[in-house]
């Protein structure tokens, strides 16, 4: 019988309670013998800098029980759920040893969950009718999905109204359309909800990002593991974290002001003249809250508005994009590994599809290195929202081991 290998997306944005039982959980389910984390860049999902860099995170996931983090470059972990989800499960698949796929769900037992996911593949007449409809009411594109699969399958907008639900769905999406040997591993979260703020029992990140904030960094000892804690003031006391809101408002204001209306109509996923609103807001918001309020809609909620701020910052252009989607991960870098994840990595440079790296230098396709050029790009801006900034960091770092 073929060993278990159990991979995880995640951003450890920053690694807390809730994540530590999500891992030992799926170890308890797969028996797996070795855990290799697909991690996010600098920037993730939300439209939003990490806490801390990628590099302090592989250390909090090592210390939690991983074996071998990889990264999830920039242009893939700053995307929409459908991107980031497909980036995902195409790192693992790609290492050719990951054997299991393990990530959170709000409910485990949906009834019709393949159903749902042959809906959103095939896309059927009845369901791209009703899309098109609920676009045209206003809906934004996620809230005109989950209606269009309500008027289908009774209880599906409700599955596909949770976050982690839409990763989960687009994480088995993608395993079915690749036709990956990756087993679905779903664990039924507990503690608060993905974008909850409260700071009560297994707190989300959102909450623990939100309490540093307002509170300081020792409001939040209790909600995340003892090493991540350190790792964290560490991190703090160095100058090494990007909280301040004002530092990125400013880099996001500075940029949109340099840009024309045509340029900002250049970046990835500006549709509908959605740029026009951008470049009004930033002409008198006093701070980021405001220019996400201003830009916002029913039908580009925050987080999408989120993404396309970072996206002007960080210039991610439309050719980019295209080559993101159509392309995907060209290459598995390794972030992280314990003397498990040494021995795993061994067998995968027999095995992996796509090259394994520890640097960027050796890449040779075009597409490669465009890719990894933006990765450097965007570190390099992550580091201006620090207030002791690294430069290069990213080019001399070594891969974390413990």
């Amino acid at each position: 019988m073929q060993e278990a290998i159990l991979g995880i997306i995640a951003e450890y944005n920053p690694f807390h309670n809730g994540h530590l039982y999500h891992m030992n959980k799926a170890k308890e389910m797969t028996h797996a013998s070795c855990t290799v984390i697909a991690l996010s860049s600098n920037f993730v999902q939300r439209g939003e800098p990490s806490m801390i860099d990628k590099w302090e995170r592989t250390r909090m996931a090592l210390a939690q029980g991983a074996n071998l983090v990889i990264e999830m470059p920039s242009a893939f972990s700053c995307h929409n759920a459908g991107v980031f989800c497909s980036a995902g499960v195409d790192l693992l698949a790609a290492t050719e040893t990951v054997t299991h796929l393990s990530f959170g769900m709000e409910d485990t037992s949906f009834h019709s969950l393949k159903g749902v996911i042959d809906i959103l593949i095939e896309e059927p007449p009845s369901f791209k009718e009703n899309l098109k409809r609920h676009l045209q009411e206003g809906h934004s594109y996620v809230e005109s999905r989950s209606l269009a699969l309500e008027d289908l399958i009774p209880g599906a907008g409700r599955l596909m109204s949770s976050s982690n639900n839409i990763l989960a769905v687009g994480y088995m999406m993608r395993i079915a359309q690749k036709g990956y040997p990756l087993t679905p591993v779903p664990v039924e979260r507990t503690g608060r909800a993905y974008l909850d703020d409260t700071l009560t029992d297994v707190a989300s990140a959102t909450a623990i990002r939100k309490a540093i904030k307002e509170k300081g960094l020792d409001e939040v000892y209790s909600y995340v593991p003892q090493e991540s804690f350190f790792i964290l003031k560490k991190a703090f006391d160095r100058g090494r974290c990007a909280i301040d809101d004002d530092a990125l408002f400013r880099m996001i204001i500075a940029s949109c002001l340099r840009a024309s209306p045509k340029e900002l109509a250049s970046y990835a996923e500006m549709k509908e003249g959605i740029e026009n609103r951008i470049m009004q807001a930033s002409k008198y918001s006093k701070d980021l809250q405001e220019l996400i309020e201003a830009i916002s809609t029913k039908r580009y909620p925050k987080a999408r508005v989120q993404r396309h701020l970072m996206h002007i910052l960080l210039a991610y252009d439309h050719w980019t994009n295209k080559a993101v989607q159509r392309l995907s991960v060209p290459y598995i870098r390794v972030l992280g590994f314990d003397d498990k994840g040494r021995a795993l990595l061994k067998t995968m440079r027999k095995k992996a599809r796509l090259p394994l790296i520890t640097k960027t230098g050796s890449l040779e396709s075009p597409y490669s290195k465009t890719i990894a050029a933006f990765e450097y790009k965007a570190v390099e801006l992550w580091e201006m929202l620090c207030n002791a900034p690294q430069r290069r960091k990213d080019v001399v770092q070594k891969p974390i081991t413990v």
